[in-house]
This record gives structure tokens, C-alpha cells and sequence, in this order.
């Protein structure tokens, strides 16, 4: 069965703050943070089931060698995103640590 992923508008102004973030220092940093987000896309749609459960129903997926983490859910064959959090900001109360 073939996974279908599901962003939420909210991800989306998350991914471009970060990316202006990283992209002030350098574009290279911005887009190497972007590379990573794809890579962590495609990871969750071949294996959706690969991450544990942190605070149910939400899993987490680091993102490779970013200190971020994509908060998912994972329902039949739909991935929905929900937050892009950097690691070391204040738990939030819905989706956890």
C-alpha cells in the first residue's frame, strides 16, 4: 500500500521561518535544511510505522544531522504532518517534548 502525505498549513509557514533562519547565515545552510526536510518526507512515506509513538497518537522523525524533529501521525495509508520543531524549544503541550 502506498502512503499518501498530508502537510499541514501550518508546516508550511514552520519550514520557510526555518529556512530564512538557516538562509541568513548562508543559502547553503537554508537548503541543506530543506534536503534534509525532503529526505525525512520520503523516509515517512516508505516506512510510516518506522518511528515510535512519543505521546500517542503522534510519532517523531528526526530530521539527519538538523536538530529538528517532524511530529506525524499515521492513519491507513495517510501521513499527516502536523509540526517541524526544533529540538530544543519548550515542550509543546499537545504534541509533547
Amino acid at each position: 500500500m502506498k502512503s499518501r502525505l498530508e502537510i499541514s498549513p501550518i508546516v508550511h509557514a514552520e519550514v520557510a521561518e526555518i529556512y530564512l533562519f538557516y538562509a541568513r547565515d548562508t543559502e547553503s545552510s537554508g537548503d541543506r535544511f530543506l534536503k534534509a526536510l525532503r529526505q525525512c518526507y520520503k523516509d515517512l512515506l516508505l516506512r510510516p510505522y518506522g518511528y515510535q509513538i512519543r505521546k500517542a497518537p503522534y510519532r517523531y522523525a528526526m530530521l539527519h544531522r538538523m536538530k529538528y524533529r517532524v511530529v506525524y501521525t499515521v492513519v491507513d495509508d495517510l501521513v499527516s504532518i502536523y509540526q517541524v520543531r526544533h529540538n530544543s524549544r519548550k515542550p509543546s503541550k499537545k504534541y509533547g517534548p
